[in-house]
């Protein structure tokens, strides 16, 4: 079943607070363009290895450009959802998930990082239903992500919520997940 738009965006602008396994309260809320210096400070503190399963190769510290690209979110073609944290020096952002719709509507290819320190507490997996149920409910009735094949706490995330994995057949390092969104 199919939201209307208004009940649809009513539940993309929802924000949540959810409990991670080590009891730390987690704040999940549609990303908008005024996070573009929590998204910079993101990126940035990424540990290289995490940087490079994110954006499969070398980024350092991010540029202006990427930086807008990933902030510029219309929440109809491109959808982020962003998790934060309260801190002394006020909120930082641990966690994101987002995705592009295809040209056909149908499909969409999204990804997911964790900040390192927030790995294992279950992050992954709250951010990723977040986005499954906005692309159902915008009618999207597959995602998949191209992620690297070395990625193994991906892999074991990705399965335990029943997606589907298979090699890249134009480049073997890399595997491509999907979910049908059509199913439950």
């Amino acid at each position: 079943m199919t939201m209307s738009s208004e009940q649809h965006h009513e539940a993309l602008s929802r924000t949540v607070t959810e409990k991670l396994r080590n009891g730390q309260v987690v704040t999940i809320r549609p990303m908008n363009r005024a996070d573009i210096d929590l998204e910079r400070e993101f990126i940035t503190n990424l540990s290289p290895e995490s940087r490079h399963f994110r954006f499969l190769g070398g980024v350092g510290a991010p540029s202006e450009t990427l930086l807008q690209q990933l902030t510029d979110i219309d929440h109809d073609q491109r959808e982020a959802f962003i998790a934060t944290t309260e801190q002394e020096s006020g909120e930082l952002e641990i966690g994101v998930a987002r995705y592009a719709l295809e040209p056909a509507g149908k499909a969409a290819e999204c990804a997911v990082v964790i900040a390192d320190d927030w790995q294992k507490q279950g992050l992954g997996t709250l951010l990723l239903n977040r986005l499954i149920e906005s692309a159902r409910a915008r009618g999207i009735e597959n995602l998949y992500s191209i992620d690297s094949a070395a990625n193994s706490r991906l892999r074991e995330v990705a399965r335990n919520m029943g997606w589907d994995c298979r090699t890249d057949p134009e480049d073997h390092t890399q595997v491509i997940y999907t979910r049908d969104l059509t199913v439950a």
